[in-house]
């Protein structure tokens, strides 16, 4: 639903969060869908933003660098909770075992996610 609260981090966290969003999408080579914002609200446009959250799975699924998986994690966690939120589709996951564990952690930042 358009105009709908689906997280209420504190600025930090926000900027933090809007700012990977920009370097994934510089380095996947798409757009965040994150504007900037704007008297403490963040639009999202879902559609780039889903494919935004699909690339980095992508390349989390498809790489055994450490380093870029760890700073992928959280990301991608926190990505699809909004998505979840938003009513979106998930990105397809490799596999049911994927799928699985990324509901888990998914679910567990959801819970210091305040809305």
């Amino acid at each position: 639903m358009p105009g709908r609260d689906i997280w209420c981090p504190n600025t930090e966290v926000a900027q933090e969060f809007v700012g990977t969003a920009e370097v994934f999408a510089q380095v996947f080579g798409v757009t965040s869908g994150v504007a900037d914002p704007v008297d403490g609200v963040c639009l999202v446009d879902f559609r780039a933003f889903g494919a935004l959250c699909a690339a980095a799975v992508g390349r989390f699924s498809g790489t055994r660098e450490g380093i870029l998986r760890s700073q992928s994690l959280g990301f991608i966690a926190t990505a699809l909770v909004l998505i979840d939120r938003a009513g979106q589709p998930a990105p397809a996951m490799p596999g049911p075992d994927q799928d699985r564990a990324w509901a888990v952690l998914r679910d567990q930042h959801a819970r210091a996610m305040p809305v």
